[in-house]
């Protein structure tokens, strides 16, 4: 299947991570051989199982605006640089689902889910200028994967194998629930005559403690009724004494007046005090609160920055070449020094650097004739002459 045919396709994420991997994979598999290709484009590339990329057809062709190099379509001959930005064009394609056409937008706006590091190296194959590309796409493949292993997430824990059930034992046949035996029967039936004659004891002794208190209340004797007294003719009528029938004396009613009770004044409420009238406070005048001092704002402290990696690990003599400094907390203003290990660094001199981000920098060196081929070391030095971590850089004839 062309590349063509298979953008026209839906595919994860992940897919199209895979297919950016193996575009770089195959490409650098081509200059590794010495080879550098005619024509990049979608129709020029064939897709296989498993994803395998074969750019064989890109070997013949004429440069199409929107996959080709600037310098292609001046009229320059075919070259790594050139390839490495027509596979750029067909990554940014993959990533985007349209061509970027001659002049790419930045990846990071267009598809911000990406990895800054990744959408970085996806427009570093697409600068202009061939000398500010990167050499080969190792660092991009890299990339790609990593971005892979976060779109899908860890990968499941396999579960444990339940082991296997026992088999069941055969049922054992149900039968029918024991009756009481007949020995236990006695025994119930003493049990229920135990209860039995404690219920009619209890009852007995009721009725016997009962029975007494209502007949004493029956033969006790009626207390006789007093006799009347006869009147006496010559006797003046007096008052029944206070034994007789009325056991509460009642009263003689009088002509006299009953003495009215005594009216009690009701006592006059006591005038209440007039309040005392309180000071009214005097206001303390509070004194201004004293403006706050300006605080000079102090810039945050600079992230120590540390290199990771160099791309390529070896360049050639003589003439300019192009690397990439990877690391974390990279600044604009820190410079490149290449330092001696073995030999002193003459013949190599630093032309430009360019700042792309906090992991990239991209320096472009030239050589001459006169470089030992031996091992150096490249740092970046800040304005105070502090050096970061060194790494190795290969100059070979």
């Amino acid at each position: 299947m062309r590349l063509d045919a298979w953008l026209k396709q839906p595919h994860s994420p992940a897919e199209r991570l895979r297919l950016i991997e193996r575009l770089a994979q195959a490409l650098n598999t081509v200059h590794d051989r010495g080879e550098a290709l005619a024509s990049i484009a979608p129709e020029r590339v064939e897709v296989g199982g498993d994803l395998k990329i074969d750019l064989s057809p890109a070997k013949r062709g004429r440069p199409e605006p929107g996959y080709a190099a600037p310098e292609r379509l001046e009229g320059s001959e075919p070259s790594t640089a050139a390839d490495i930005y027509s596979v750029g064009s067909l990554c940014w394609e993959v990533l985007v689902g349209r061509p970027c056409g001659e002049a790419p937008k930045p990846l990071s706006e267009i598809a911000p889910e990406l990895s800054r590091e990744l959408a970085n190296s996806v427009m570093g194959c697409l600068e202009r200028s061939s000398e500010w590309r990167p050499k080969d796409l190792t660092y991009l493949a890299q990339l790609a994967a990593a971005q892979q292993k976060a779109v899908r997430g860890p990968e499941p824990e396999p579960k444990p194998k339940r082991a296997a059930p026992p088999p069941r034992a055969s049922a054992a046949p149900r039968t029918a629930p024991r009756r009481a035996s007949r020995s236990q029967l006695p025994l119930l039936l003493a049990a229920v005559l135990l209860i039995a004659a404690a219920a009619a004891s209890y009852l007995w002794l009721h009725r016997q403690q009962a029975e007494p208190s209502v007949a004493a209340r029956a033969t006790a004797p009626t207390p006789p009724a007093a006799a009347a007294p006869q009147p006496d003719p010559g006797a003046t009528a007096t008052p029944p004494p206070a034994s007789a029938a009325f056991p509460t004396p009642v009263p003689t009613v009088t002509d006299a007046k009953p003495t009215p009770a005594p009216e009690i004044a009701a006592p006059m409420a006591e005038p209440e005090p007039a309040p005392t009238p309180e000071p009214t406070p005097t206001p303390v005048p509070t004194p201004a609160a004293a403006p706050p001092e300006p605080r000079t704002a102090s810039a945050p402290p600079a992230e120590p920055a540390s290199l990771s990696t160099v791309s390529p690990l070896s360049v050639k003599r003589p003439g300019k070449v192009l690397i990439d400094i990877r690391g974390a907390g990279l600044r604009a203003d820190l410079r490149v020094r290449i330092l001696a290990l073995k030999e002193n660094p003459r013949g190599i001199a630093v032309i430009r650097q360019k700042w792309t981000s906090p992991n990239l920098v991209s320096v472009l060196l030239e050589l001459d004739s006169a470089v030992t081929p031996t091992v150096y070391a490249i740092a970046l030095e800040d304005a105070s002459g502090a050096l970061t971590n060194t790494l190795q850089l290969h100059v070979t004839k």
